[in-house]
């Protein structure tokens, strides 16, 4: 797929009687929205019969000028007539934007629960004889800027306080974070164990990717495992 192929695209909408700038934009984003998101641009717009706007999902960082096209902080303007023997300026200048990332701001695990050692694996375990019960998430930033993540925890037992902790993921970067391994200041463990929970992670500047896993064990040096890992859900 190429820029020239969309223009092209665009040119036979209009060829074919399709006047309707609206009719137009909804076509473009149906035929090529999941391409043009590949490229960073969140959608297509139809601005007059001659220029379209591209949204892009990142930042301008600085530019140099180019014939039929007008930058702004976070979309592009381009005129038709102009570009038509230079389609692939289009995607020279999409390098001049930084990138928000892939994925979502909001994602959610809804279950999660972390089965209690019992003493004879807390010992084993001491003794680093295996790897035992627990859970994890993984976090891919594939954005060009760091952000800052809000992991909270949500108890199903009322009685129980919701628990949270933050953390960070540098742009073009992945954590792991095992779960039972998070600590309160004070050095107890930050997530009860055999509580039924779900995670919830925000991500304040970029667009994150999330996981959970979890695995289950038990015996010496783990002699019985089981593994689970399944994306996290998000609402946009």
């Amino acid at each position: 797929m190429t820029y020239g192929i969309l223009l092209a695209t665009i040119r036979e909408y209009k060829q074919a009687g399709i006047t309707n700038l609206s009719t137009i934009t909804n076509l473009a984003n149906d035929m090529f929205g999941d391409w043009l998101a590949s490229q960073g641009v969140s959608h297509l717009e139809m601005l007059d019969e001659n220029r379209l706007c591209l949204n892009i999902t990142g930042q301008l960082k600085e530019h140099t000028p180019s014939k039929g096209i007008e930058f702004y902080s976070r979309f592009l303007v381009i005129s038709l007539d102009d570009i038509t023997e230079n389609t692939e300026a289009i995607q020279d200048v999409l390098k001049f934007y930084t990138s928000d990332g892939d994925g979502a701001y909001v994602w959610v695990v809804p279950d999660g629960y972390m089965a209690e050692l019992t003493v004879d694996e807390q010992r084993w375990e001491s003794e680093g004889g295996g790897y035992f019960s627990h859970e994890s998430i993984c976090v891919s930033n594939t954005s060009d800027i760091d952000t800052q993540c809000l992991l909270e925890v949500l108890y199903e037992d009322t009685a129980r306080d919701n628990v949270s902790c933050e953390f960070d993921v540098p742009a073009q970067r992945s954590v792991h974070y095992r779960l039972d391994k998070l600590k309160h200041a004070n050095g107890e463990a930050l997530i009860a164990k055999d509580a039924p929970v779900s995670y919830k992670i925000t991500s304040r500047d970029a667009r994150i990717v999330v996981q959970g896993s979890r695995i289950l064990t038990s015996g010496e040096n783990s002699m019985f495992a089981s593994f689970g890992t399944v994306m996290a859900w998000c609402p946009q």
